[in-house]
C-alpha cells in the first residue's frame, strides 16, 4: 500500500521575529505506522526528522512531546513544532489546517489505533535477535 507525501508549509524562527520559510514534506508509511517523516530539502544538505505520529496529532490539541521534540497549538490557527538536538533546538511554525489535513490523510491509510496491526511482529523478533 502506498503512503501519502504533501508538501506543508512550515516556517523557522530564523533571528528575533523574523521567520523563513522552508521547503518541507511530510511523509507517511503504512509499514512504519507510528512514524511521520519530515523532510527538510533534498540532496546532502536535506535534514530529515521521525515524528510519532500520535505526538504530532496530540500537539494539535495542546502541548504534547518529550525529550527533542515539543509541539504546540499557537494562536493565530498556527502549531508551534520544536525540534532540539546536539547543535540547538530550532522553532517551527505551520497552519494547523495544513497539518491536520495530512494527519487526516494518514488516518485513511491507517485508522488511530490500529497501528499494532500493521507490524510485522515476527520479522522484528527475527531482526532484533540477528544484531
Amino acid at each position: 500500500m502506498d503512503g501519502v507525501c504533501v508538501r506543508v508549509p512550515m516556517y523557522l524562527l530564523d533571528g528575533v521575529a523574523s521567520w523563513r520559510e522552508l521547503d518541507v514534506e511530510c511523509c507517511y508509511r503504512p509499514e512504519d505506522p507510528y512514524a511521520v517523516r519530515l523532510d527538510f530539502g533534498a540532496g546532502e544538505q536535506g535534514t530529515v526528522w521521525l515524528l510519532s505520529r500520535e505526538t504530532l496529532a496530540a500537539g494539535l490539541r495542546g502541548p504534547a512531546g518529550d525529550g527533542d521534540v515539543h509541539i504546540a497549538p499557537g494562536e493565530g490557527g498556527d502549531v508551534f513544532i520544536a525540534l532540539g538536538g546536539g547543535a540547538g533546538v530550532a522553532l517551527l511554525t505551520t497552519p494547523a489546517g495544513a497539518l491536520a489535513r495530512f494527519l487526516a490523510a494518514t488516518d485513511e491509510l491507517v485508522p488511530a489505533g490500529t497501528e499494532a496491526s500493521r507490524i510485522n511482529w515476527d520479522r522484528c523478533i527475527q531482526e532484533f535477535l540477528s544484531i
